[in-house]
């Protein structure tokens, strides 16, 4: 049985960047050993901290309130309790917000976490899509998250072999300003080139009884 759910395409591709991306992954094979394989993801994670980060800013920013209204009349409750009930609202907004206000989610998260928590699910989806199961061990990775809007890049030993540390990084980092400018699947579609490029430059050579080893289509969320 495959473990795999996903769907024809992830819901943040459309159909024309999907057939782009598809096109890029072929003409990357073409011109290296490479087996690419092209991941969307809609986020990495649910960060449920940021729920409870957003609560504790909120209900504190609601306490500070409470402080600075104590010598306004109490509206026909006791000091305690409405002071109590805003805190509670704090906390109520601040858990909520985050659901509705991606921006403020990303900063509760911290740039840090959002990187991490990418790479942690491309290497997830490495072992799900067999991604090491190539030949030459010349499979690659290439990860965009729409929510994180970054990109992350995992190859095979076969690739290390032959392009220089800190490349799959750089084009990672080049391509996530694209994900944030132009959406997740231009920068995809960037990534995927520059990869090819990148794979074609340091001479990963195609064999010539070499077989396409894994699907070229866009891959979405697996568990």
């Amino acid at each position: 049985m495959n473990p795999l759910k996903t769907n024809d395409l992830p819901e943040n591709i459309t159909i024309e960047e999907g057939a782009a991306i598809r096109l890029a992954v072929e003409e990357a094979e073409r011109h290296s050993g490479a087996e690419v394989v092209a991941l969307a993801l809609a986020s990495a994670d649910d960060y449920p901290v940021a729920s409870w980060k957003g609560a504790a800013v909120c209900g504190f920013a609601a306490a500070i309130g409470g402080a600075v209204m104590a010598p306004l009349p109490a509206l026909g409750l006791a000091r305690a309790s409405w002071m109590l009930l805003l805190v509670a609202l704090g906390f109520v907004v601040g858990a909520l917000s985050v659901v509705v206000i991606p921006p403020w989610r990303r900063w509760l998260c911290g740039h840090r976490l959002l990187e991490r928590r990418l790479e942690q699910r491309a290497r997830e989806a490495f072992l799900v899509y067999q991604v090491f199961k190539t030949r030459d061990r010349t499979g690659i990775l290439v990860a965009v998250s729409g929510f994180e809007r970054r990109v992350a890049v995992i190859a095979d030993e076969g690739i290390h072999a032959v392009v220089p540390e800190g490349t799959w990084q750089k084009l990672a980092n080049e391509t996530a300003a694209i994900v944030r400018t132009s959406g997740p699947g231009a920068g995809l579609l960037a990534a995927v080139r520059q990869a090819g490029e990148i794979l074609a430059t340091h001479g990963l050579a195609r064999r010539s009884d070499d077989q396409n080893e894994l699907p070229d289509g866009v891959r979405g969320e697996f568990r």
